[in-house]
């Protein structure tokens, strides 16, 4: 009984601290909880949903509907994907936007990281979100950018100056008339926050 209470406040205290400070903190202070920290936050809400459904469902109590949506919904989206690959990918990407894994960094320095923007299953290529890191537990988003093709960050550099990120990169285009590749040197301003 006692660790069933103890999961409830798990629950609940992720609940909170994933949607009121880090609403609070990105309206008052601009900033947000870190990616890692919200995932791991993520997890521990789903995870303690999923075991107290199985302490609520038997004997049966109205809070095991609530903790059975947390428990369903990944084989509801299988079973529609199974039958309706679009409506499938829809609802696997509603279900990941909220219990998704953590943005993938591509870049990253002492003062920057540039990491994928989620877009979900269907969403389009190549969104990226410039992040400053402030004190280990929060970033802020300094600037979103999309392009055509996937960057190779391998190959571009990066210039930081006071207010923009200097992107130079060789993009890769096919001309259609010559029959052959051609590669241009490409150089990208975004301006920061």
């Amino acid at each position: 009984m006692n660790f069933k209470k103890t999961l409830l406040r798990v629950h609940l205290g992720t609940l909170i601290i994933l949607l009121f400070s880090n609403i609070i903190f990105n309206i008052v202070f601009d900033v947000s909880l870190s990616s890692d920290l919200r995932f791991l936050l993520k997890i521990l809400f789903y995870l303690s949903a999923c075991v107290l459904f199985f302490y609520y469902v038997k004997p049966f109590k109205r809070k095991a509907l609530y903790f059975g949506f947390y428990v369903l919904s990944p084989i509801f989206i299988f079973l529609s994907w199974l039958a309706d690959g679009i409506f499938g990918g829809l609802l696997a990407s509603i279900f990941l936007f909220f219990f998704g894994f953590p943005n993938d960094v591509k870049f990253e320095n002492d003062q920057i990281q540039v990491k994928t923007k989620f877009q979900g299953f269907l969403g389009s290529c190549c969104s990226y979100e410039v992040i400053e890191k402030k004190y280990f537990l929060f970033e802020k988003k300094l600037a979103e950018f999309k392009i055509e093709k996937e960057l190779d960050f391998n190959k571009s550099t990066f210039e930081i100056q006071k207010n923009k990120v200097k992107i130079h990169y060789t993009l890769e285009d096919y001309d259609m008339k010559e029959n052959h590749s051609i590669e241009k040197d490409t150089t990208i301003q975004i301006l920061l926050k």
